[in-house]
């Protein structure tokens, strides 16, 4: 019978595809935003094999967050991205997660948004943002692939929410890109979760050298 003490990377991972692991582990990836998209996906990351993240959000834990985002009921008050550290690292102690708890603007793109990261993730709420961060890579970091996320609130279809390509090469989106965050649509776990997960898979997919259209499975 297996313990909860020590467990080896080869145990943790041996159900990845051969050698995926060996890659995601030697990648880098930016997540703008710790909330619902942003805490799950770097969830989903962690437990396929990435460890080296930096993850930006100024916002703290809240009663209201619980029902989306991959935080508990204690950590209600501590700072979002402290509290995923500690989510993150009790999947995977050897998770090298760099936090930013300044608010992200064009003030501090460049200083926040490393140059060397393999992806940068757009998880944020607001639509303003979405679009400041898309406007700075555009100029200063389109070399690096952007998936973002547009259209993920209410319960409509899930098979509303996929990936397209941006309509500058580079970028990705999921969502059904029209039904938008708001007190009348509201956000339910499963569609959010379910835009998390998409990123997360195309985002790996893009980490072990694969291209979108990639079938990824032996016939």
């Amino acid at each position: 019978m297996e313990t909860s003490g020590i467990v080896s990377d080869s145990d943790f991972f041996s159900a990845n595809p051969p050698g995926i692991t060996d890659i995601l582990k030697t990648k880098t990836v930016f997540i703008a935003g710790a909330g619902g998209l942003g805490s799950n996906l770097a969830a989903i990351l962690a437990r396929a094999g990435v460890i080296n993240f930096h993850i930006a959000d100024f916002d703290i834990v809240s009663a209201s967050n619980i029902n989306r985002q991959n935080y508990y009921r204690d950590q209600i008050g501590m700072m979002k991205v402290s509290a995923l550290k500690e989510n993150l690292s009790r999947i995977n102690p050897k998770i090298n997660l760099t936090t930013i708890t300044e608010k992200l603007s064009h003030e501090n793109y460049s200083l926040c948004i490393p140059e060397d990261a393999d992806i940068i993730f757009e998880c944020f709420d607001n639509a303003a943002e979405k679009a400041r961060l898309s406007e700075f890579w555009a100029l200063n970091r389109k070399n690096i692939p952007l998936i973002a996320v547009s259209g993920l609130a209410g319960v409509g279809q899930s098979d509303n929410i996929r990936a397209k390509k941006g309509k500058i090469r580079g970028m990705w989106i999921i969502g059904d890109e029209k039904t938008e965050m708001n007190s009348e649509n509201g956000t339910i776990s499963s569609r959010v979760m379910l835009a998390a997960s998409l990123q997360a898979h195309l985002g790996i997919r893009m980490l072990i050298g694969m291209k979108p259209e990639d079938k990824g499975h032996k016939e």
